[in-house]
């Protein structure tokens, strides 16, 4: 029996450049790991401000609100968050055009600076949604003349 120290195999345990040690093979971390992309530079869209209307009210003049499409994973969330913003009665269910009353079927068709009108169940009611004002009161009110 040979004894650990007098071996002719030692361990030598040198981090010293220069000095040869014998042929020893560790094992080397093979976990693969997915590079991070920090510089992504894939397009992101732009927020949009869009016109809101209450489908068949003529006393509503539109609430401007700003979309971001990356923030809703499809129309359906877009919708909700919307029933919080416009008062309809069962929630905000369908988006249309005001001209022709074609409904938005996806978040990415929305365009910046366009007005849609909300309705929840009832079918589109043509109405001239992007003329309505707030109807200004006047009043001619002339002094009195005291004799």
């Amino acid at each position: 029996m040979t004894d650990v120290l007098s071996s002719n195999d030692q361990w030598s345990r040198s981090t010293m450049p220069g000095i040869s040690q014998p042929h020893q093979h560790y094992q080397k971390n093979t976990r693969r790991t997915v590079p991070r992309l920090t510089h992504d530079i894939s397009p992101r869209p732009a927020p949009r401000k869009i016109t809101l209307y209450r489908n068949g009210d003529r006393y509503f003049t539109g609430k401007q609100i700003t979309v971001a499409p990356q923030n809703y994973i499809n129309l359906r969330h877009l919708l909700q968050e919307l029933s919080s913003t416009i008062d309809l009665p069962y929630g905000v269910r369908r988006l249309f055009t005001p001209h022709h009353g074609a409904e938005i079927t996806d978040i990415n068709v929305l365009k910046d600076g366009a007005s849609y009108v909300c309705a929840s169940f009832e079918p589109f009611q043509k109405i001239e949604y992007t003329a309505i004002t707030i109807p200004r009161a006047t009043f001619n009110i002339e002094p009195s003349k005291c004799t």
